[in-house]
């Protein structure tokens, strides 16, 4: 067994990082790992496949994510208001009732041993956090906002991989295409205070071979309730000041193993991380405009 590159995948960018998380969910035996010389590429061993056979592992994924039924999917109905009649939406911030159901769904499925569920479930949000409108808050990486639902974003993203564009994201770079994204990649930032011209006329790119990756990789990184309050796994701070930090390792690891990494708070002893095969710690601060509540990553900083 070989050692694949995975070129377009760029563990110091947040959605590279995801993306890399999500490969060691759906690829059997598969072990991650970056790369030291400073292009902090990831790097997959323990699978015998080519470009090919890799890309086309993923298309089939998404593919068999299409049912109503899969685990990863959730909707409610938005009550009415005064412009418009009850909706049902795909996203993350339902009255607390709505998602308490859904929890309660999800872990009797996990007591039937399908624990996909309920590994969504816990990255989504608790049942403890609302918001300022009394319904659920939800993980700190729920950047969507106004019309677009963040599950109906991954439904389009999801709808759109392919085996051809799969290869091209992660064997090649650069697979970014028209259309609508999750807001992961700081590339993607649309705010206009930070750019010369209305950035709405040039519209939106994804890549969404790395995007859907990145959300299969949400589950490595669950919410948990502290307090009244909700605080996701490599997240700190509030509101307006709240920034990601995650680690990059040389080591190729499992999935349990990788499970534990990210868990871990590596902003202490240098030493200690290299001696653990920890090279670098990248961090991310996280932006949301003042008018609509869209967030999106800042630009990755990386600290050896």
């Amino acid at each position: 067994m070989s050692r694949i590159q995975l070129v377009g995948v760029n563990g110091s960018n947040p959605l590279g990082f995801l993306a890399a998380l999500g490969l060691l969910r759906i690829v059997p035996g598969a072990k991650l790992g970056f790369s030291e010389d400073g292009s902090f590429v990831a790097f997959v061993d323990g699978i015998d496949r080519s470009d090919g056979g890799f890309a086309k592992l993923i298309a089939a994924d998404a593919e068999a994510a299409a049912s109503e039924s899969a685990p990863w999917r959730f909707s409610y109905t938005k009550a009415a208001t005064k412009k418009q009649g009850p909706q049902k939406v795909a996203d993350l911030k339902p009255p607390p009732g709505d998602f308490k159901t859904f929890l309660a769904t999800c872990v009797e499925a996990w007591l039937t041993g399908n624990d996909e569920a309920a590994d969504y479930a816990a990255a989504y949000g608790t049942d403890i956090a609302v918001d300022n409108n009394g319904n659920t808050k939800p993980t700190a990486f729920h950047f969507t906002a106004a019309n677009q639902t963040f599950l109906g974003a991954v439904e389009g993203i999801r709808s759109s991989v392919s085996q051809e564009w799969a290869k091209t994201s992660l064997f090649e770079g650069h697979g970014a295409r028209p259309g609508n994204n999750l807001r992961w990649d700081p590339g993607a930032e649309r705010n206009w205070a930070l750019m010369a011209d209305n950035p709405t006329k040039d519209g939106t790119r994804v890549d969404a071979p790395l995007e859907w990756l990145a959300f299969r990789g949400l589950p490595l990184l669950p919410s948990f309730p502290h307090r009244s309050k909700i605080i996701t796994t490599g997240v700190v701070g509030r509101r307006d000041d709240m920034t990601f930090t995650w680690p990059l390792w040389s080591i190729p690891a499992s999935l349990p193993t990788a499970r534990s990494v990210v868990q871990v708070d590596w902003t202490g002893s240098a030493k200690e991380r290299v001696a653990r095969g920890v090279f670098a710690i990248c961090s991310s601060a996280i932006r949301r405009t003042s008018q609509g509540g869209f967030g999106n990553f800042g630009p990755s900083s990386v600290m050896s």
